[in-house]
């Protein structure tokens, strides 16, 4: 007699898993979520815009913190996600084979798969409101719309992070993968997505990369949250591209978990 499959709210299972396996990581979690964040608004935030602010900003006319600090917090939460999407997800299948253990339970493999995400999302968003305050703590905020970048950089770190899943679900190498993911996408987009300048400034045809990124879009609303340029439209177009990520990402990462469980 099959079991019936379990209500929507099981996912939060694969959370506690997550905040459980935690427990054996919280000081690497700690670098990354506080001290990190600290060392890059001190270098890029602080010392380098202290040698922008006084040569001319080209930075919307506002300090460089405020204009690079929802910047970087939206990079950096994009960053991680891709991370935790990579090659723990890889692991759950190939190395330490959670995954299947967990679909041995009435759990299907989708419900594993949202779950998933829905621990980057947590994860993500707990990082996000401390990169924001220790921007604050700066100075580097001038508006109290900028807490809509919290929301912009979980939005954005998730719209990567599923068709990451997907790409992890899928890969059977030891990662050779992900080694392409973040040297050819990820560091790319961290550098030319509008992260430290305006992307007005790059050729034509980097403008055009930067617009098919999603941390761009992801960058577009934190900082038009924090500096107050950004109009309704632009941001419901920025919203819906990066909803159209997650969507098509995420439909991807059951597909290719449901394949990888039937697998074995």
């Amino acid at each position: 007699m099959a079991l019936a499959a379990p209500a929507a709210g099981s996912v939060w299972m694969v959370v506690e898993l997550n905040v459980r396996r935690l427990r054996g990581y919280w000081r690497n979690a700690l670098i990354i979520g506080v001290f990190t964040p600290v060392a890059f608004v001190l270098a890029l935030g602080v010392g380098l815009g202290t040698l922008v602010n006084r040569h001319g900003t080209g930075s919307l006319g506002v300090p460089y913190l405020v204009f690079v600090g929802p910047a970087l917090l939206v990079a950096s939460a994009l960053q991680i996600a891709a991370s935790d999407a990579s090659f723990p997800v890889m692991a759950g299948f190939k190395w330490v084979r959670n995954f299947h253990g967990l679909a041995a339970t009435p759990l299907t493999p989708s419900q594993i798969a949202d779950g998933t995400l829905l621990w980057i999302t947590v994860r993500q968003l707990v990082n996000s409101t401390v990169y924001l305050a220790i921007i604050a703590a700066f100075g580097g905020t001038q508006r109290w719309w900028v807490v809509l970048a919290v929301p912009a950089a979980v939005l954005t770190a998730v719209a990567f992070a599923a068709p990451v899943m997907a790409l992890a679900a899928t890969a059977t190498a030891e990662g050779q993968a992900f080694n392409v993911l973040f040297r050819f996408v990820v560091t790319p987009m961290f550098l030319f997505s509008g992260t430290f300048y305006p992307v007005a400034q790059l050729p034509d045809w980097g403008r055009w990369l930067a617009y098919v990124s999603p941390l761009w879009h992801g960058v577009e609303l934190a900082r038009g949250a924090a500096i107050g340029h950004l109009a309704a439209a632009p941001a419901a177009v920025h919203v819906g591209y990066l909803l159209g990520w997650l969507v098509a990402g995420m439909l991807l990462a059951r597909w290719r978990f449901t394949v990888r469980v039937a697998r074995g």
